[in-house]
């Protein structure tokens, strides 16, 4: 009979789930910051993820996390070098490939 530990490592934990959504938007979306930027994707991604998995807005995930870039910056950045229509295609995508 396995233990309680090994039990709980085959779970998948919210923190993995949000690094995994992160770095499959990574790879298959750029978002082209300059290499001066504040900020940089995977920050803004971790933003956008975790508001939708929270149902909340970027702007109050923002501001109730010491760790995330501003709500102007990340909303800066998703209105200036984001193209949903990318983005829906590629989440698609994943979802087909790693659903199947």
């Amino acid at each position: 009979m396995p233990s309680k530990q090994q039990q709980a490592d085959s779970e998948i934990h919210e923190d993995q789930l949000l690094n995994f959504l992160v770095n499959r938007l990574d790879e298959e979306v750029s978002l082209n910051l300059a290499n001066n930027a504040e900020t940089d994707a995977k920050d803004i991604y971790e933003v956008l993820v975790g508001a939708t998995a929270d149902g909340t807005s970027i702007s109050t995930l923002c501001n109730s996390s010491e760790d995330s870039p501003s709500a102007n910056t990340v909303l800066y950045h998703l209105r200036t070098k984001f193209e949903p229509e990318r983005l829906e295609q590629v989440a698609n995508t994943l979802l087909r490939r790693d659903i199947v």
